[in-house]
Parts: C-alpha cells; sequence; structure tokens
C-alpha cells in the first residue's frame, strides 16, 4: 500500500474543507482531479473515506484514522524539511556563550528558550564567568558570544547592547533604613554592607563609588553570588545589593524590604561582545542579532570606553 505526499496533502486538505470544490480552487487544481485522487485512494483502501451527499462530504471512520496519520506524517515532512534547510544555510551547529552570572539568572534563559524554539539544531555551550573573563574569552577565541557588564573593552571586539537592571538594596524590615523611599550610596556605605565578588562588575562599581566617600566603607563580609547575598542579610550579618529582579522574589516573606539605590550607577548595563560578526558562523550571527533585540527593551547605555593603554 504507497501513499504519495500530494494525495494525502489534498486528502486533508478535503476533510478540513468537507468540500473537494473549494480545495480545488485554494490549490489551483481542478475538482475532478482532487476527486479522482480521493477515489483512487478508496479504492487502495478497500474502503469508503466519505459519505457524499448534497451537502458536501462526512468523514467515515477510516478517514479519521487516516487523518490522523495523515497529519502525524506531514508534520514530520515539515519539520525533516525545515531541519535539512537548516544544515544547508549553515543554522546547524554549535555556539559557544560565555556570560556573567547576573545575565544567566535573570535574562538568558528565557531569551535563549525563544532561539533555540526557532532554531532547534543549534546547540548552546553556556559558561559563567566574570565580566573580565567573559572578554578575555572572546578575545582569545575560547568563545564565541559574550555578555559582559561595564564600559571597557578588549580591542577588536564589537559591542551591541543587551539588557540593563537597577541595583536595590536589601534589609531586614527593622533596619534603620527599611523606611527610607530610596537610598543614596553614601547612607548604604555607613552600615556593614555584603560585598560582592571580587573582581565582579558590582564590586568594581561599589569600589568606584567608595573611593569618592569621606568614611571608609565597612566591607563586613565577601560572597559569590545574589542568593547568599540574601542569606547574609537575612541572618543580620549586613545590607546587600541586588537586582531588582532578585529584590522582588527574596522581599515576598517580609522578612526582608528592598530599598532602590539612587545613584547613576545603579542602573547596571549589559552588553554583547563578538568579534568580527560577519565571519562568525551562522549559528552565532543568528544568537547576537536575537539577543542583541532584546536590548531594545532596555534603556540605551553609555558609549563604550577605548581600551586603557
Amino acid at each position: 500500500m504507497r501513499f504519495d505526499l500530494l494525495s494525502l496533502k489534498l486528502f486533508v486538505a478535503v476533510c478540513e474543507q468537507q468540500n473537494i470544490s473549494r480545495v480545488a480552487d485554494a490549490e489551483h487544481i481542478a475538482a475532478s482531479a482532487v476527486s479522482k485522487r480521493m477515489s483512487d485512494m478508496e479504492r487502495m483502501l478497500g474502503t469508503a473515506l466519505f459519505y457524499r451527499s448534497n451537502k458536501g462530504l462526512e468523514l467515515t471512520p477510516a478517514a479519521h484514522t487516516l487523518l490522523r496519520h495523515a497529519h502525524g506524517i506531514i508534520r514530520n515532512l515539515m519539520q525533516m524539511e525545515s531541519e535539512l534547510l537548516d544544515h544547508a544555510m549553515g543554522v546547524c551547529g554549535q555556539v559557544r556563550l560565555h556570560a556573567s552570572v547576573s545575565t544567566i539568572v535573570q535574562y538568558l534563559p528565557a531569551d535563549i528558550s525563544r532561539f533555540l524554539h526557532l532554531h532547534p539544531a543549534v546547540r548552546i555551550d553556556l559558561e559563567e564567568g566574570l565580566s573580565q573573563d567573559v572578554l578575555r574569552a572572546v578575545s582569545e577565541n575560547a568563545a564565541d558570544i559574550g555578555i559582559f557588564g561595564g564600559t571597557s573593552l578588549v580591542a577588536g571586539l564589537r559591542v551591541l547592547p543587551y539588557r540593563s537592571d537597577h541595583l536595590m538594596v536589601i534589609m531586614p524590615a527593622d533596619h534603620p533604613l527599611a523606611a527610607l523611599p530610596s537610598l543614596s550610596f553614601d547612607e548604604v556605605a555607613k552600615h556593614d554592607l555584603i560585598g560582592p565578588q571580587k573582581g565582579s562588575y558590582l564590586d568594581s562599581l561599589v569600589l568606584r563609588a567608595a573611593a569618592d566617600l569621606s568614611h571608609p566603607l565597612r566591607l563586613r563580609i565577601r560572597v559569590n553570588g545574589f542568593e547568599p547575598v540574601r542569606s547574609m542579610v537575612e541572618a543580620k550579618l549586613g545590607i546587600g545589593l541586588v537586582p531588582e529582579h532578585h529584590a522582588e522574589r527574596y522581599v515576598g516573606t517580609g522578612a526582608l524590604v528592598a530599598v532602590p539605590l539612587d545613584e547613576p550607577w545603579a542602573v547596571r548595563h549589559w552588553r554583547i561582545c563578538t568579534r568580527d560578526v560577519d565571519s562568525l558562523p551562522a549559528p552565532v550571527q543568528l544568537l547576537v542579532e536575537h539577543l542583541s533585540a532584546q536590548g531594545e527593551r532596555s534603556p540605551p547605555p553609555p558609549p563604550v570606553l577605548p581600551p586603557e593603554r
């Protein structure tokens, strides 16, 4: 028993329309040709597929069974064509993506999910790193794409905007600063602060701001990651700086409060870096375009500074 694809596709269309004339018009073929193919299928199967009447066509039990299988066959063929087209266009392969942990936690899961839905034949190897390590990895060809924070750059890399976030100050609900609508860094720095990981983007922002203080910065303890910051704050070992995305989750129990940090540098800008994008493989170019499109949702970042000499 053999089925040709055109007959199967016409059969599905006839089942959906329950009218041969409409299918013939839509497919730009003669109605008699569609009718003959349906009759040929019935003869091959040895059973009727339609109850015919003046009101149109009604599916027989055999037609319902065939329709279920036909949908699966056509769906698999379309998937096969799509994947083979990906191979032909080069949209198949591996992308090495290095990124800061903040972007991995906040943005990349959803952005990568949307990308892989569009390009299922692409595999993404994601690795976490500090911003300076991300830049180095892309520069040395250990990564195809990097997501980093800050305004400096390694010579020879192309930079595109990605996302922005806003820093909040989290603290116990009974902390003296908890009732204020916003906080300057000078106010924050007068209290014990849970410090960020050394060398991180946030660490560079904090140390730069601390240089302008008239009093020493009270870094009581340093931790790696925002979940440990929350744990230390809950233990009342100090207050901490976390992005708004994290702060919204941390204050849900009522034990902690989050107050916006009112400083220009409290809005952190994340960027995409690659080598010469025109020379990159097609999957890498597609992911760069996809991620940079997400940057349109964020406020424009400040300009990138030239490399330090």
